[in-house]
Parts: C-alpha cells; structure tokens; sequence
C-alpha cells in the first residue's frame, strides 16, 4: 500500500515533446536534396552523315552533316568528347584521336540539351586498309594556311603527276611509291620527295618537296577527277 501512495503523490513522468512537424518518411534534408534535370530546350538536331565515317584507327579529320546544329554543339565519338568546330546549321568539322578498330556511336549534342545519335554510325579501321590510288586534290603550303593547290596523281602504287599552283613537278615517268600500313613515300627522284599516310579511303597528309608547294606540308581529298 506504500508503494502505490508512493506513486500517486510523486505522479508519472512527463511525456517527451512532439516536435511541431516531422519529415515525411524517405524525405532528403534540403542539404542532401537532388533536384530533377531541366528538360531540354532549344532545337533538336538532326544527323544525316558522317564523312569519311570509315577512318584510320590513328585518327583523322571529318565532317558531320545534318540540322538544326547550335552554336556551342558538341561531338563525342565512341562516348568520348573531340574537339569540333560548327560551320552553320548543317555543318560540323571534326578531329579524332586514336582508337581501337570497330564501329561507334557519334552524338551531336546542342547547348539547350537535346542530342542526335547516329549509332555505329563511324567505323575505325586499320590503314592498310586504305587505297592509295586515284587523283587527289590537296591543300599546300601549311605555314601559309594550306592555300596553295596542289594535285597528284597515284595509278598502280605510282606517282603518274604532281603539282603545285601554277608549278608541275618533273614527272616524265611514274614514280614506283613505297606503300606500307596506310603510308606512301618516294625520295630522290630529280630532287622530288613526297610521303604521306592515308586518313580513310578519301582522305590523306603528308609532307612534299615539289616546286610551288611552299613548307611541302599538305592535306588532300580524293576526287573521282580534276
């Protein structure tokens, strides 16, 4: 009976204090919150080709065509970001790296958010892969911003002609070229050299000592004729 009078003098202990509000349960701390992205704005490009969309496993250069590219569009190749250069709206000038033979992916992606992907749309392969032969239409003179012209011509792995600007070089016979993985080269002929490595199928660089070619660096196209 003690006990019990005991305990109804002394009363019970007080209940703990609710707080005013809880947190919904699962709720993040303002602190550690994530809120969703925005969704994309401005134009959704479109891609209609790569060229050359089949390349040297070293690297090289090529063009994007298509829509609706912004200023400030980037590249990635294979997931992997290139430097690149948008001409206009349907125009955009890439370089690649090296990279391992096969097909990727390459995405255009716009400021605003939106993004164009042409899956397996750009194959590296290895050079030796790559023709030589054919009439090239070149870029010389790399110090003067390859301005100069200059043309060559390559039939059966021989040098047939080769000029820059107004200037033929002295080719009264076919020059037989060296051609080994991808690159190409002859030296010593009449004070004539010339090498170069090929890019893709019509694509290529390299460096001449011709007439006219100025530093002899040059870049070239194949054309199906002059």
């Amino acid at each position: 009976m003690a006990a019990l009078t005991i305990a109804a003098c002394g009363g019970l202990p007080p209940s703990p204090s609710v707080p005013s509000s809880l947190p919904s349960p699962g709720a993040s701390s303002p602190s550690n919150r994530i809120d969703p992205a925005p969704p994309p704005t401005g134009l959704r490009p479109a891609i209609a080709g790569v060229s050359p969309n089949v390349v040297t496993t070293a690297g090289t250069w090529g063009t994007i065509t298509g829509s609706q590219f912004e200023p400030g569009a980037t590249v990635t190749i294979a997931n992997v970001a290139v430097f690149s250069t948008v001409r206009d709206s349907t125009t955009i000038q890439f370089s690649t790296g090296a990279h391992a033979a096969g097909s990727v992916d390459i995405t255009v992606s716009n400021p605003g958010g939106h993004t164009a992907t042409l899956a397996s749309g750009y194959t590296f392969t290895a050079p030796d892969a790559f023709d030589a032969d054919g009439d090239w239409i070149a870029h010389a003179d790399g110090s003067n911003h390859y301005l100069t012209d200059m043309r060559f011509t390559i039939q059966n792995n021989a040098l047939i002609s080769l000029s820059c600007g107004s200037e033929a070089a002295p080719v009264t016979t076919p020059i037989t070229l060296t051609v080994q993985k991808g690159g190409f080269s002859f030296s010593g002929v009449d004070g004539l050299s010339m090498s170069g490595k090929l890019d893709s199928m019509t694509t290529s660089e390299g460096r001449v000592n011709a007439p006219g070619c100025g530093d002899g660096l040059w870049w070239a196209d194949k054309s199906v004729g002059f």
